[in-house]
């Protein structure tokens, strides 16, 4: 679960969809709970077109006239958004979602990349979490932050200080952050697949295992409208359960949805709000991941993640 005073740290190679099924949850949470999240996205496109990828979720409908399907046809969008509902849509989404500008030593904008470290970041969400409202910080990506090494023998050595800074800051001030990382030099099987990348393998070698909360990996075919999803790491117990599931994910609405029912001919499970009682003194294992989730560990604690 996405749970205050909490890090979700989400893996994947460029195009995986790792930032879509990241925008997906804070949509979702953002819409069942209310939450507010300020977000730093740069490597998602300028702040409009993160602004235009979070009303395509919210609305179901794009901007764009057309796209080229997985066997690279050229396809007229029709469900498109009009003007008076990109106006009807833009408040709401305006007041969940949070644009951070990195600011100069001058107060003027700063647009520059890496212009602002990690712990600049997150200790401006911290500050004004009561102000905006917030519920969580969020990074995209790692590598457009500034890492300010100086005073540090090694890379791995102040990752690990500013990864343990990030955990007692959310835990101290009950705010979730979020961050997407690349992993190195993407593997090939056999075959000439991409072979799907695990915590090991994120830029930073193992401080971000040895430090990292609940890491999550998404993997998909550059051609492919199908993600494979892996929980890597649910620290502590109580936010999941490691395991594997796959979602596909629909262009047009721009969600991810299961089939329930017989494979591809069953019907399109989109996410939807459930209700979760409090986790019994017994820890019974549940997940709502989706219904396919293939746990590793049975005896970890699941709860619902939103999506």
């Amino acid at each position: 679960s996405i749970k205050e005073g909490g890090c979700t740290d989400w893996v994947g190679y460029g195009g995986s969809g790792k930032t879509e099924l990241l925008l997906e949850c804070l949509k979702n949470t953002s819409e069942w709970y209310g939450h507010k999240h300020l977000i730093h996205m740069p490597d998602a496109g300028s702040n409009e077109e993160v602004i235009g990828k979070l009303l395509h979720k919210m609305s179901g409908k794009q901007f764009d006239k057309f796209y080229y399907n997985k066997e690279g046809v050229k396809v007229e969008i029709r469900n498109r958004l009009s003007k008076e509902e990109i106006l009807k849509l833009l408040p709401t989404v305006l007041e969940h979602f949070k644009v951070y500008v990195p600011t100069s030593k001058a107060g003027k904008s700063d647009s520059r990349s890496k212009a602002v470290t990690p712990k600049e970041f997150w200790q401006f969400c911290v500050d004004n979490k009561k102000e905006l409202g917030l519920f969580s910080g969020v990074i995209d990506s790692w590598n457009y932050m500034r890492h300010d090494t100086e005073g540090f023998s090694r890379e791995d050595k102040w990752l690990e200080d500013t990864l343990s800074f990030r955990n007692e800051l959310a835990e101290s001030s009950k705010l979730h952050f979020h961050t997407i990382i690349h992993p190195k030099s993407a593997k090939k099987n056999k075959d000439g697949k991409i072979i799907m990348p695990d915590y090991h393998e994120m830029k930073g070698g193992s401080e971000w295992g040895n430090n990292g909360k609940t890491i999550i990996i998404v993997h998909r075919e550059f051609s492919s409208t199908t993600a494979e999803i892996k929980v890597d790491k649910a620290k502590p117990k109580i936010v999941g359960v490691r395991g594997t599931t796959t979602l596909e994910y629909d262009v047009d609405k721009g969600a991810y949805f299961e089939y329930v029912g017989d494979g591809n001919s069953g019907r399109k499970k989109y996410a939807e709000k459930k209700e979760v009682s409090n986790v019994e003194i017994d820890y019974k294992p549940v997940t709502t991941i989706n219904e396919n989730f293939e746990n590793e560990k049975q005896e970890d604690i699941a709860d619902d993640l939103p999506f």
